[in-house]
C-alpha cells in the first residue's frame, strides 16, 4: 500500500488546559514603618491587656488575638483594613474566574486577628475552613539568628494537589512553597491551600496581622 500521507489521521485541534488552578497573591508595601510601628505597639499592649485565644487556634506558643481585631477603631487598624480590602479587591475576581463557572455578584466579609510570635513558636499546618480567602500581613520580621536558617520563621504552603507527588518527575517542582516573611508583605491564598509557619527561633517578636474573607452570592 503506498505511503499516502492525505489519508493519515491529521490533527483538528489541540487544547492545552491549566485545571484547578491556585490564584495566589504576593503584595510589597512601602512607606509602611509608621504603620507596622503603631500596629507593632498594637500587638504588644493587646498582648498584656486581652486573653490569649492560643489554645483554640493552629498555634503553638505564642499570642493570638481575637477575630474581632478589624471591629477596632484605632487608626492604625482602620489603614490596614483599607489596605486589605484594596488587595482583596484586585484578588478576588481573578479568584472567582478561577474558581467559578461564571463570577457572581458577590459580598465580601472581613475579619482578622493579631499574632505574636517568639523563639519556638510555631504554627502547625492547617487550613481556614469558615473563610473563602484568606492572607495575612506583616508587621515585624526580626533578622535571623547568625549562622541560622533564613527560612525560620517561614510561612510554607504545601501543594493543594494531594496526590501531585506520588509518582515524582525528575527534577519534580516542589510539594511545597515557602515565603520568608518581611514587614509591608501581604499574602492573599484561597482558604483551602493549606499552610503552616516554621518554628521562629529569633530574638525579637515576630508580629502579623491574619485575616479571613467570607466571599458570599448576593440575591
Amino acid at each position: 500500500m503506498p505511503d499516502d500521507k492525505s489519508s493519515r489521521p491529521r490533527v483538528k485541534s489541540t487544547v492545552l488546559e491549566n485545571h484547578f488552578p491556585t490564584v495566589f497573591m504576593l503584595r510589597e508595601h512601602e512607606g509602611h514603618d509608621d504603620l507596622n510601628k503603631e500596629l507593632e505597639q498594637l500587638m504588644l499592649r493587646l498582648e498584656g491587656e486581652s486573653a490569649n485565644f492560643i489554645a483554640e487556634t493552629s498555634n503553638i506558643g505564642g499570642y493570638h488575638s481575637d477575630a474581632s481585631l478589624f471591629s477596632r477603631k484605632e487608626p492604625e487598624i482602620v489603614a490596614l483594613a483599607e489596605l486589605v480590602q484594596q488587595a482583596l479587591h484586585d484578588y478576588v475576581p481573578k479568584f472567582l474566574e478561577a474558581e467559578c463557572t461564571a463570577p457572581p455578584a458577590i459580598g465580601v466579609r472581613l475579619w482578622g486577628w493579631g499574632i505574636n510570635m517568639r523563639a519556638g513558636d510555631v504554627n502547625i499546618q492547617h487550613v481556614h475552613p469558615d473563610a473563602k480567602v484568606s492572607g495575612v500581613y506583616y508587621v515585624n520580621m526580626p533578622p535571623p539568628r547568625e549562622g541560622s536558617s533564613t527560612k525560620e520563621g517561614a510561612i510554607i504552603f504545601r501543594d493543594p494537589r494531594p496526590r501531585a507527588d506520588m509518582n515524582r518527575l525528575p527534577r519534580f517542582q516542589r510539594t511545597h512553597f515557602t515565603i520568608n516573611p518581611k514587614p509591608g508583605l501581604m499574602v492573599i491564598f484561597p482558604s483551602y491551600y493549606e499552610h503552616a509557619v516554621l518554628p521562629f527561633r529569633g530574638s525579637g517578636v515576630r508580629i502579623c496581622i491574619a485575616f479571613n474573607a467570607d466571599i458570599f452570592a448576593r440575591p
